[in-house]
């Protein structure tokens, strides 16, 4: 099948949140949102859209060579001097 973007390929989006950041019902609205607006810019068939979201733990995200829960804590405690 041809869907419009030059062969048998599938729109797959894949979007990383903080674990707890979205509820399922918030996860739910943003993936329509998202098939919409691929659909709409694509032309190709929503039930040809994947959208993946990952739930990641704040320790498993990394800035600057520190976890989330670091960096917070170091912004706060030079936001305290």
């Amino acid at each position: 099948m041809n869907n419009g973007l030059g062969g048998d390929s599938l729109p797959l989006i894949e979007m990383s949140f903080g674990k707890g950041a979205l509820t399922d019902e918030k996860k739910a609205d943003l993936s329509r949102k998202v098939t919409d607006l691929i659909v709409r810019e694509t032309n190709s068939p929503q039930h040809y859209t994947w959208v993946l979201i990952h739930d990641i733990p704040p320790e498993n995200w990394m800035v600057d060579r520190m976890t989330l829960p670091e960096l917070k804590a170091k912004l706060a405690a030079e936001k305290q001097r």
